[in-house]
């Protein structure tokens, strides 16, 4: 009995897939560092999007945090800060657990706080800053 001949190309040896003739194909056109770089992008921005995903739930509680916050805004566009600071610093420990909303209100706070210090430390405009000695 004779034995089969050795094939001659590696096509006829092996089943090859059309994504597998593609992606060979494609490595002449994109370098393979930009072909990884590309599949790993992909598979970050997939994982995240995976994990930053909210329930309805706390997508409910964000969009009342954010009525709520309106009114902090509102006093203080009105210049009532010692009420927005106080209305913050409710929100602050009403949505401690929503992580994002627990942050906005607590930089709202550490605002108005260091504009409440400039003003305390800047003289008032009408105040005379004369020596009263020099009458």
């Amino acid at each position: 009995m004779k034995e089969p001949l050795p094939q001659k190309t590696m096509l006829k040896k092996e089943n090859w897939g059309g994504l597998t003739i593609v992606a060979l194909l494609s490595t002449f056109v994109f370098p393979p560092y930009f072909i990884y770089l590309m599949s790993v992008a992909a598979l970050t921005e997939f994982a995240h999007l995976w994990t930053t995903h909210l329930s309805e739930l706390d997508q409910q509680r964000f969009v009342d945090f954010e009525k709520e916050f309106r009114k902090g805004y509102k006093l203080e566009k009105k210049g009532m800060t010692t009420e927005a600071l106080q209305w913050y610093q409710k929100l602050e420990k009403k949505y401690a657990n929503l992580p994002q909303a627990g942050k906005l209100a607590t930089l709202q706070i550490r605002k108005l706080s260091k504009g409440k210090d400039k003003k305390a430390a800047s003289p008032k405009k009408g105040s005379s800053q004369t020596n009263p000695e020099r009458g």
